[in-house]
């Protein structure tokens, strides 16, 4: 027990620090405060300030000198994808700019893994597409889904880098998908990739497959660039609970 609650503060801090560096109380190119003021300041326990500044260094955050003022690096410059990790988990007001950049980068390399994987996987990958034609008219599941249909294309292309770039996001990516397949037109998108993709793949067309998945990213890459953030902060936080109910309505009119 007393281990998860470390843990917990743990990230407490380190969400704290992304954030004072995002939103400018500690800057670029300066020296972060000492353990002992940041300690006061957080109210965090200095042992969980001490790991989670261990982890910022690792990211790009911060640059630890043992006798040294630690450093806060320019972070956009120095960090790895991590560094967009946290971004996106500490300051929300990012994500409309972020989604059509991280999306632009994923129409870069989908045609790509997509070609590749079909020629090295067709079997497969259309025994996963025939699933789909029994799967529940629901965000989730169709969220879940287009996860699970890029994780086999990448998984069976033959560059590993890619799966490393695509499972950074795999949290994120599950909060975004599920909210934009909560329209029902996007769902039917989906259905029409999954249904257009089965003859080229049938035929090892890879030009024709990977277009189809490039296409398909780029409308999304525009609805992210066309929504606001209030909106998409009022779906987010408000329709998951009404989901929530609906889906108990339901099992209580199964029940009766």
């Amino acid at each position: 027990m007393q281990e998860k609650q470390e843990e917990r503060a743990t990230d407490r801090a380190e969400r704290l620090l992304i954030e004072g560096i995002v939103r400018g109380l500690y800057p670029p190119n300066s020296d972060l405060p000492g353990e002992r003021t940041l300690s006061k300041e957080m109210d965090l326990a200095r042992p969980a300030l001490r790991e989670a500044m261990q982890r910022l260094s690792r990211d790009g955050w911060l640059d630890i000198q043992q006798g040294k003022p630690t450093r806060i690096r320019d972070y956009l410059k120095d960090g790895n994808l991590n560094i967009l990790t946290g971004l996106l988990k500490a300051d929300p007001d990012l994500v409309p700019n972020l989604v059509p950049d991280l999306l632009e980068m994923w129409e870069l390399l989908a045609p790509r893994y997509t070609a590749s994987s079909v020629r090295r996987a067709p079997g497969l990958i259309l025994d996963l597409l025939d699933s789909f034609n029994r799967i529940a008219d629901d965000p989730e599941v169709y969220a879940l889904n287009m996860w699970q249909l890029h994780h086999m294309l990448i998984a069976y292309s033959d560059n590993l880098v890619y799966g490393l770039i695509f499972n950074t996001f795999k949290d994120f990516y599950q909060q975004l998908a599920k909210y934009y397949y909560s329209n029902p037109d996007h769902r039917q998108l989906a259905r029409d990739l999954w249904s257009a993709l089965v003859e080229p793949i049938e035929s090892l067309d890879t030009e024709t497959a990977a277009g189809l998945i490039s296409s398909f990213v780029s409308n999304t890459r525009d609805f992210w660039q066309d929504i606001t953030f209030d909106q998409y902060q009022k779906e987010v936080l408000e329709d998951p609970p009404k989901t929530k109910t609906k889906k108990k309505k339901d099992q209580k009119k199964k029940t009766k």
